[in-house]
């Protein structure tokens, strides 16, 4: 079979289903991260830490709350995409400095992300990528194609070692920079990671390696000639696994998936 179709490693569908049944314990060991993230929450609110100063530290929280100091860093990690705290080495974590209100809001909005709603977070960062790799064809410098031959080439030699997932991210992110759309790249910052740990975690299907390969050389190539005609349909292709899995996880056909829209 050519290795531009995809298959389903050796598992059938029913197990790729139970397989996203145990996802849902997730949600279940989740729950100490968001009693952390609820706290700092109440903190802010009630002015007991305000804007600047420094929050306690893993350990004090981890022993005032009663979890796992793993399960603190989670917090403080989640906390820190999106902009809420900075964590300083030897100093610390810091909350940044954004009023009241302002804070309770961000808090607010990333305790709504729930790991287990990966097919919404797919989505958002399929229509992402559709559009950031049109505007790099446009958009893209001497400088930044240097830099994403540059990243490419270090994923394409990492990519069977413990490193696949963080050189894939940064060759992304490397096209999304090239975009010269802020806003845009760090959207994807903030999503992408979470995407690639939940897939990477799980392996429910695999892509052959020189099927990647020449879907990023390829993609490389477009950016490259100036040439945004058929980018989509090469993200869609490239993405194709992640969205089937996506729509399993959702646990029905969802329409939006058509990207049809875009």
């Amino acid at each position: 079979m050519k290795d531009n179709i995809r298959t389903f490693t050796a598992e059938t569908e029913k197990g790729i289903f139970l397989k996203y049944l145990y996802l849902m314990k997730d949600e279940i060991n989740s729950q100490p991260v968001k009693h952390v993230i609820e706290h700092i929450k109440k903190q802010i609110s009630e002015r007991q830490i305000l804007p600047g100063e420094r929050l306690p530290s893993e350990r004090k929280l981890s022993e005032l709350l009663k979890v796992s100091r793993s399960h603190v860093r989670e917090a403080l990690q989640k906390l820190e995409l999106y902009g809420i705290v900075k964590t300083y080495p030897q100093s610390g974590t810091v909350v940044s400095e954004f009023s009241k209100d302002q804070l309770d809001t961000m808090i607010t909005d990333a305790l709504k992300i729930s790991r287990y709603d990966f097919s919404s977070l797919v989505y958002v960062r399929v229509l992402l990528e559709i559009e950031v790799c049109k505007l790099c064809a446009m958009n893209r410098t001497e400088e930044d194609l240097k830099n994403i031959e540059s990243t490419l080439v270090e994923l394409e030699e990492k990519f069977d070692t413990d490193l696949r997932v963080e050189k894939d991210f940064a060759f992304h992110q490397a096209i999304a920079q090239g975009g010269h759309n802020p806003v845009i790249s760090s959207l994807l910052l903030i999503i992408t990671p979470d995407i690639l740990k939940y897939y990477q975690k799980y392996k429910v299907c695999a892509v052959p390696q020189k099927t990647v390969h020449a879907e990023h050389r390829e993609m490389l190539q477009k950016i490259k000639d100036r040439d945004k005609e058929g980018m989509k349909e090469l993200v869609l292709r490239h993405l194709s696994n992640l969205i089937d899995f996506a729509k399993m996880s959702a646990k029905g056909y969802i329409p939006e998936f058509e990207y049809g829209h875009i």
